[in-house]
């Protein structure tokens, strides 16, 4: 083999080497694709909006800071995103119909909100209702308020981001 060739093969080979060492974070055309995770985040519905409510002017103040956050770290932490995926949940409060429409409505928001802030990825909204709660120990059937505070972690709109994230090292 001759010295050029040998060259040539050692500097791809470094090349290469390079993308799954410290180089995660740099989008180089040379290096193989990594393959796309998913990242859960669950934002509860009550920092969200106003109990019992979807619209967009129902966002609150605190809501709009999380989503914000989200952006940020949509924007911020990946080099690429494939999509987004959103789920509305809530309590077992009120009739099934009535909770799978108010779940769609907030996560339909949501995404409304994430376009509306940039995110041009493609992002689906669909409603789990009250058939994923999370909690196990509130007791009662009545909305009282110590039921409607114990059912408060079943409210939340689950966000699922396909994507890959930038690297943890640093380029040297």
């Amino acid at each position: 083999m001759s010295m050029k060739k040998a060259f040539v093969i050692s500097g791809l080979a470094l090349a290469l080497s390079a993308c799954s060492a410290s180089f995660k974070d740099v989008d180089h055309a040379w290096c193989p694709p990594e393959e796309a995770q998913v990242e859960h985040v669950n934002i509860a519905a009550d920092a969200l909006f106003q109990f019992d409510k979807s619209a967009p002017s129902d966002l609150l103040e605190k809501g709009k800071r999380s989503l914000d956050e989200l952006i940020a770290r949509v924007t911020g932490d990946y080099v690429q995103i494939e999509r987004i995926d959103l789920v509305g949940h809530t309590d077992r409060l009120g009739s099934e119909a009535y909770n799978q429409r108010l779940g769609l409505a907030r996560a339909e928001t949501v995404r409304a909100y994430l376009q509306s802030r940039g995110i041009t990825v493609p992002i689906t909204a669909s409603s789990a209702g009250e058939s994923q709660p999370v909690t196990t120990d509130c007791v009662g059937e009545k909305a009282t308020p110590a039921l409607t505070a114990c059912l408060q972690p079943d409210r939340r709109v689950t966000v699922s981001i396909t994507g890959i994230r930038k690297g943890n090292k640093t380029q040297k």
